[in-house]
């Protein structure tokens, strides 16, 4: 618990900033000792939402005949996996999304993938790995887009085949990078009366050479981390979306879903039946291509 709380204040964050401060208050509070906790009916429910699960059909995509683990050796053919992307999104959260993509990418019975995402970003690390690894898949997938896709978000989702928005009131975009300093020195020294001292040995003028800057006050150093972070994401989009390089959307802005479209950065909006409906035609689709060319 306390090596994850650690990686998350030492990272650098694809997030959309008006999430990213609202965390700011649970931040807080658990630095004053408050416990968190959820109900077991809140941990089943947050656990079903963002739990990969396959569904195979009957007639038509509304008529659903059955739900399976990616790991059911029963999976029916033609079926869809549904990968959620909920939440922030954090590094052990991407490897999950990795091995679940893995997953569907090597089941012969799945022939696309569904992904609902509502997501404010997360964190660099873990990102990219995770966005490739959907590019290389070649299955279609779709992003069913449910609230949100911003920053690291919507790396991702630049990786997928088709962007469906589920509402006009959805917004993306926030294509920008962050990062923040936390410095508990005060806390340490006048609530618990702890004082930390850094001596470093004489050679080690660079070391930990981000923090001893800012703490005089020189954000110089940081910043050409994060431009050269925010270069790798730019070029991604660019490359994915095809969105040229003087595009707006590169000042970091969030856009409605309408906006999205006019912008290059979604496809349509649609319902959510509609968005399965789509990846699975479209997963019928490339199995019946895959078939003429063998």
């Amino acid at each position: 618990m306390i090596e994850r709380i650690l990686e998350l204040l030492e990272a650098k964050w694809l997030i959309h900033r008006e999430t990213a401060i609202s965390y700011l208050p649970m931040l807080l509070a658990f630095v004053n000792g408050q416990k968190f906790a959820w109900s077991p009916e809140e941990e089943a429910e947050n656990k079903k939402r963002s739990t990969a699960k396959v569904l195979s059909f009957g007639r038509s995509v509304t008529d659903v005949a059955g739900e399976y683990s990616l790991d059911d050796p029963m999976i029916p053919s033609n079926s869809v996996a549904v990968i959620p992307i909920s939440g922030t999104i954090l590094a052990w959260k991407s490897q999950i999304l990795i091995e679940n993509v893995q997953k569907a990418q090597a089941n012969d019975k799945i022939i696309s993938i569904l992904f609902p995402v509502n997501s404010p970003g997360g964190m660099v690390f873990m990102t990219d790995i995770a966005a490739q690894t959907i590019k290389n898949t070649d299955k279609p997938c779709v992003a069913m887009i449910m609230n949100m896709a911003c920053s690291g978000a919507m790396w991702l989702i630049s990786a997928m085949d088709y962007r469906i928005a589920t509402s006009p009131m959805d917004f993306v975009g926030s294509i920008g990078v962050m990062t923040s300093w936390t410095d508990f020195s005060d806390l340490f020294e006048k609530k618990l009366g702890i004082s930390v001292k850094e001596i470093y040995a004489t050679l080690s003028t660079r070391k930990n050479e981000f923090t001893r800057a800012l703490k005089e006050g020189n954000t110089a150093p940081i910043v050409a981390d994060l431009d050269f972070v925010n270069q790798i994401f730019h070029k991604t989009m660019m490359d994915n979306l095809g969105i040229p390089q003087d595009s707006e959307v590169f000042t970091g802005a969030t856009y409605n879903a309408q906006q999205g479209i006019t912008m290059g950065l979604i496809d349509e909006i649609g319902t959510m039946d509609y968005a399965l409906e789509y990846a699975y035609k479209q997963g019928l689709s490339n199995k019946i291509k895959s078939y003429q060319f063998t």
